[in-house]
């Protein structure tokens, strides 16, 4: 039986809107931009150079703007286009703010929960991306609060982000709490790092090998309404 939670926290990219078809629609744009050939394969390259440097943050390794800038350099350098990271960002994100496409029953769950539970937003990011894209879906509404690491001078896993959304939230009772995210290495480490309880959204039914605990795993949003 699932226990009884007073705060709902939520990841947004994966979890409520379909990040990778932003992702891909904003990369097949850069690409042809810069004459890369637009393949399967170039747009996978692209996804594995990005998820190198997120993971790097999430680690403390880097900055996010070198994030925003290095990925753009190594990528396109590999192709032997030399471009300016910082300036490719810009024009990438211009593409990303422009997409926000729902998770299918993402605003089911909501309309649901909304009223019930205090409802939060809990994201890696650039802000101003961040809050375009929820406002566009439509998304911003059903949320109390929404926490974006830029903001935060840190981001998901590390404690420092959840402790400036507990400050923000004005509690950190953290055994009455659930967050529900797509990243193992993000979410669900983050809720492990805090003590919250953990909902990892599976939709492709990967296995967990890593160390993160999960309380919870569900593959549809529709489960979670279920559930709660």
């Amino acid at each position: 039986m699932m226990k009884k939670y007073e705060v709902l926290l939520f990841d947004v990219d994966g979890t409520l809107l379909d990040f990778n078809k932003a992702e891909e629609d904003g990369i097949e744009a850069l690409l042809a931009k810069f004459d890369v050939p637009v393949t399967a394969e170039n747009k996978h390259k692209y996804h594995i150079t990005n998820k190198k440097y997120w993971e790097m943050l999430e680690r403390g390794e880097i900055t996010r703007d070198q994030v925003l800038s290095m990925r753009f350099e190594e990528f396109f350098g590999a192709f032997g286009v030399q471009v300016d990271g910082a300036e490719v960002d810009t024009l990438y994100r211009q593409y990303l703010n422009a997409s926000a496409v729902l998770i299918d029953g993402a605003i089911e769950l909501l309309e649901s929960l909304k009223g019930r539970y205090p409802l939060y937003i809990v994201t890696n990011g650039v802000a101003e991306t961040q809050y375009n894209r929820l406002a566009k879906s439509g998304l911003d509404k059903y949320f109390d609060g929404i926490f974006i690491s830029e903001e935060a001078n840190a981001q998901k896993p590390q404690p420092a982000f959840f402790e400036y959304c507990f400050e923000k939230m004005g509690r950190r009772d953290v055994e009455h709490m659930l967050i529900i995210g797509d990243s193992l290495t993000s979410d669900m480490r983050g809720g492990n790092n805090v003590g919250i309880d953990t909902m990892w959204f599976n939709p492709n039914n990967d296995e967990n090998h890593t160390e993160v605990h999960l309380d919870y795993i569900v593959a549809t949003l529709d489960e979670i309404k279920e559930m709660m």
